[in-house]
């Protein structure tokens, strides 16, 4: 009996001291809770756009109106150019640099353009010959390719009154002069771009096929997954004046609810009616996942949802709207080591990113300022409206990353080579305390200690950590922002500045030096 209870206790002896071992070779995961935020602020290529138009070449984009945009709190303009003098020509040259400097303003300023052109912009206006219209996109080709980093996507255009695929003076409404145009128009611009159609007949005529975008065929680049919508008469009759199908509105509506999970949806209001209460307009605009929409058209209409009490909801939820749920982060990883960590995001908006999206874990040395980031193989874009979707992250610690404590961060950034180190063109989270501004990062409000003594499993994948750079890089996406320091007032210093990085600095006659 005695033998018994020995074995027994060095049993269990053994069992205590194998749980102990294992637990200290696995490091402690901190589980962090976020706060939502109700706030309304700008996000990349959504919300309420405002609109400008060109006449020719005498009505350039110009900063100071990009500006006034961004003081809105909008990230979107349309730009429409209306070019009746090229019906019969060849566009010249002084409008192809037009629209490069539109563009550059627009990059400089800090927003994106989504595009029609169109030869008129009246009721029954005269258009081009199609012909025309494909030599005029052969030459609109390297221009969009060599802008398309701040071209959020197209409006089809072109083709008859405003643009809009009806009434067509040469005859175009029909489906196969659409087809060809619209499958020219998806040949010219980049395959990472979107067009939007006026009517959803258009684009299941034109493309011989009347189903909605499966998940399996989503943003998949073929013409399908590459044409959307925009309705440009939101709530104006039953049929919203025609958009949908007069005998059976329910029945395209009930494709467009499907179809624009994967593609753009947007457009206007053009007048009052019935139909235009807040009830309708919330119902629709999350039916049919919404991303952008005209915030000074038609007037009377917004005024209405803003005496109404939903106005302050279509800002916060026109496309995309991520909040942080919850993330669990080690505490402490070892150089050469497994860093693993998951998060929990949902969709408060009424629609996904249409467009492609990066998604990195940033580590930021809370002395140093240097930055390590992990690019996550994840596809953004999937995070649909309504839905919570946890996020699992797995990536190395590289032998050579100093010892501290490093801060945690998330950044969502375009990944054009132009605009990733703008913090602007960054995703914020719907999150109270998180967004910096300076970086465009998400603080996961974590830190997690490189220590040679952590436990954990040694990492033998390739998907390491990369240093961004020296101390003097705030991001990995964002070489050129500014530092906190703290400085002693010294007034030989007044007026002066120079290079510095991240610490504390007395000014000595009229020189800083880091103490």
């Amino acid at each position: 009996m005695k033998l018994k209870l020995v074995k027994s206790i060095k049993l269990s002896l053994a069992l205590l001291m194998t749980m102990s071992i294992a637990g200290s070779c696995t490091a402690a995961t901190v589980t962090t809770n976020y706060q939502g935020s109700n706030e309304d602020f700008p996000n990349p290529e959504r919300g309420f756009f405002s609109s400008s138009m060109s006449t020719q070449e005498d009505s350039p984009l110009d900063l100071s109106t990009v500006q006034n945009v961004k003081n809105n709190n909008h990230t979107l303009i349309r730009r429409i150019y209306n070019i009746p003098n090229y019906r019969n020509s060849a566009l010249p040259q002084s409008f192809l640099n037009l629209i490069k400097n539109d563009c550059e303003s627009a990059r400089k300023g800090g927003v994106k353009l989504f595009l029609r052109f169109t030869y008129n912009f009246e009721w029954e206006g005269p258009d081009a010959r199609r012909d025309i219209i494909l030599s005029h996109l052969d030459q609109l080709k390297p221009v969009l390719e060599q802008n398309k980093d701040v071209i959020a996507f197209m409006e089809a255009g072109f083709i008859g009154s405003w643009g809009e695929w009806h009434h067509s003076t040469n005859s175009l409404d029909n489906s196969g002069d659409r087809r060809t145009i619209l499958n020219k128009i998806l040949s010219v611009l980049p395959t990472d771009r979107m067009v939007a159609v006026r009517v959803p007949t258009y684009k299941t005529d034109a493309l011989n096929n009347s189903n909605a975008l499966t998940p399996q065929e989503a943003f998949n680049s073929s013409y399908r997954a590459r044409t959307g919508h925009h309705n440009d008469c939101f709530l104006a009759s039953a049929d919203d004046a025609g958009t949908y199908d007069s005998s059976n509105a329910e029945k395209t509506k009930s494709f467009l609810n499907l179809d624009t999970r994967y593609v753009v949806q947007g457009g206007e209001t053009c007048t009052t009616s019935e139909y235009d209460d807040c009830p309708n307009a919330m119902k629709d605009l999350e039916r049919m996942h919404w991303s952008y929409l005209n915030r000074w058209f038609e007037e009377n209409v917004l005024k209405g949802w803003q005496d109404q009490g939903c106005l302050e909801t279509v800002k916060r939820r026109l496309g995309y709207r991520f909040r942080m749920i919850d993330s669990n982060i080690p505490d402490k990883v070892k150089p050469n080591g497994t860093f693993s960590m998951s998060f929990k995001v949902t969709n408060e908006g009424w629609a996904s990113p249409y467009n492609p999206r990066n998604l990195e874990v940033v580590l930021r040395n809370k002395n140093t300022g240097q930055q390590y980031y992990l690019p996550v193989s994840e596809a953004v874009r999937m995070w649909m409206p309504g839905e919570t979707k946890t996020v699992n992250i797995t990536g190395g610690i590289p032998s050579t990353m100093p010892l501290g404590e490093y801060q945690v961060l998330l950044n969502l950034p375009d990944p054009t080579s132009t605009l990733r180190n703008r913090p602007e063109y960054s995703i914020r989270l719907a999150n109270q305390n998180v967004w910096e501004a300076s970086t465009g990062y998400n603080s996961l409000l974590r830190s997690v200690i490189v220590d040679p003594n952590a436990g954990g499993d040694t990492y033998s994948g390739s998907q390491l950590f990369k240093a961004s750079g020296g101390t003097n890089s705030q991001s990995p996406s964002n070489n050129n922002s500014s530092k906190t320091v703290t400085f002693y007032e010294d007034s030989n210093f007044s007026g002066k500045s120079q290079s510095f990085g991240v610490g504390t600095y007395r000014a000595d006659k009229g020189q800083l030096n880091q103490v």
